[in-house]
């Protein structure tokens, strides 16, 4: 059978890990994480993501751990909600606030269960081996001193936005690649957490804040607790800038933005908020995906902002495009390289979601930018979602504009 080595256990790696060893090729995952607990992981599943893992079989396992279906999507500005829209639900999928962690645990468990899966936690990749002719025929990898060859028809990269195999490989990742004019801002995101208020025990909305020179968001996560994501200038980080805004009284600085119940609820938790955690923004998309022997996938190949979480959303895309295109390049039957010209081809399919989706985050963090600037685009963005916010016209065409970032770009169904 043919034999993948797939680099990082992220819904990319894990996600194309199960499919593959499903469809019968030996599978072998390589994490350099001991556990899949980390600090801060994407939580929101938009509807794409959703019917991604429901088209892999997965709806059983996804219903199985920790998740909040968002009800609204709430838009805070001047300290008041100008508007609400209701989280729509089409045959049972909407956007979903899930643990990461425990969804990619419970891939992995299911995927040991096939007795042509291997899971190597802890390891590192350190190089790629090749044959004379160049061609990518496995990696090295590292643990606790030890070392290791694996061997492999293909490598398969999901090792994140700062992959290593991708620097390996000597692909080039280009911010942002189509031609943006004028340049696009640049941005991070500080990630605080905050002890729900039991007002919000029963709902999960998206709440959106805005006041001039600022912008934040929040919601009740799986855990109980309030997801705080705070934007920053990306020119921050080089200024010295990080250490001070760490020490700035950040429940001040949130409450400036709330009605009084809220700003006062918190107020006193104030010693209850934990963070902020750095979030280093890196959007972008590789002009080559592969190498013979070799294959970038998820955030290896296409960083994703953060907004509507699409990171995790288009990863789960890509393994299924992966999935179809692998099996169409002899099922797994034989134990010869995966043409070159199936990986291309999985490019081919997935680039034009990737950057279409990343121009429309773009064209959204271009808007929120221009309507919090001070004086005229913060004031009248505020007198017109005080006018037009409550009216069920002006949510559905929010809905509508959103519609790509919610359900994706072009379809995307698994084979069978």
């Amino acid at each position: 059978m043919k034999h993948v080595a797939i680099a990082g256990a992220g819904p990319a790696g894990a996600a194309t890990a199960l499919l593959l060893a499903q469809q019968g090729m030996k599978v072998t995952l390589i994490e350099q994480e001991t556990a899949f607990d980390r600090v801060f992981r994407g939580e929101g599943l938009m509807p794409a993501g959703l019917a991604a893992l429901y088209e892999m079989g997965l709806k059983e396992t996804f219903e199985a751990i920790p998740a909040r279906q968002l009800t609204s999507w709430d838009f805070y500005v001047g300290s008041q909600r100008r508007m609400r829209v209701i989280e729509p639900e089409n045959k049972g999928v909407a956007t979903q606030i899930i643990n990461q962690g425990a969804l990619l645990k419970a891939i992995v468990e299911k995927a040991q269960q096939l007795p042509n899966f291997e899971l190597f936690l802890g390891w590192q990749v350190t190089e790629l081996s090749r044959d004379e002719s160049g061609v990518v025929t496995g990696v090295q990898a590292v643990c606790e001193g030890e070392s290791r060859a694996f061997a492999a028809d293909c490598v398969i990269a999901g090792d994140g936005r700062y992959s290593r195999l991708r620097k390996l490989a000597g692909l080039e990742m280009q911010r942002f690649p189509w031609k943006a004019t004028p340049s696009p801002a640049q941005f991070d995101v500080l990630w605080f957490k905050l002890p729900a208020p039991m007002s919000l025990a029963h709902e999960t909305p998206f709440v959106a804040c805005l006041q001039p020179n600022s912008q934040f968001a929040f919601y009740p996560s799986w855990d109980g607790r309030l997801q705080i994501g705070w934007i920053v200038e990306k020119s921050t980080q080089h200024k010295g800038g990080l250490a001070k805004l760490k020490e700035r009284d950040w429940i001040e600085a949130f409450a400036q933005a709330l009605p009084a119940d809220l700003a006062a609820y918190f107020r006193q938790h104030k010693d209850d908020l934990e963070g902020p955690i750095y979030l280093d923004v890196q959007v972008g998309c590789c002009p080559q995906w592969s190498i013979p022997g070799l294959l970038l996938i998820g955030d290896a190949a296409h960083p994703m902002a953060p907004n509507r979480a699409q990171g995790i959303n288009m990863a789960l895309r890509d393994a299924i495009v992966v999935a179809n295109q692998f099996s169409s390049d002899g099922l797994g039957l034989d134990n010869q390289p995966i043409s070159a010209q199936v990986l291309q081809a999985i490019q081919a399919e997935r680039q034009p979601e990737i950057m279409a989706v990343q121009k429309m985050q773009l064209a959204e963090w271009r808007k929120v930018e221009f309507i919090s600037r001070p004086g005229l685009p913060y004031l009248g963005f505020k007198a017109v979602a005080s006018l037009f916010g409550r009216f069920t016209f002006a949510q559905n065409i929010w809905l509508h504009d959103q519609k790509g970032l919610r359900e994706g770009v072009l379809p995307v169904h698994l084979n069978r």
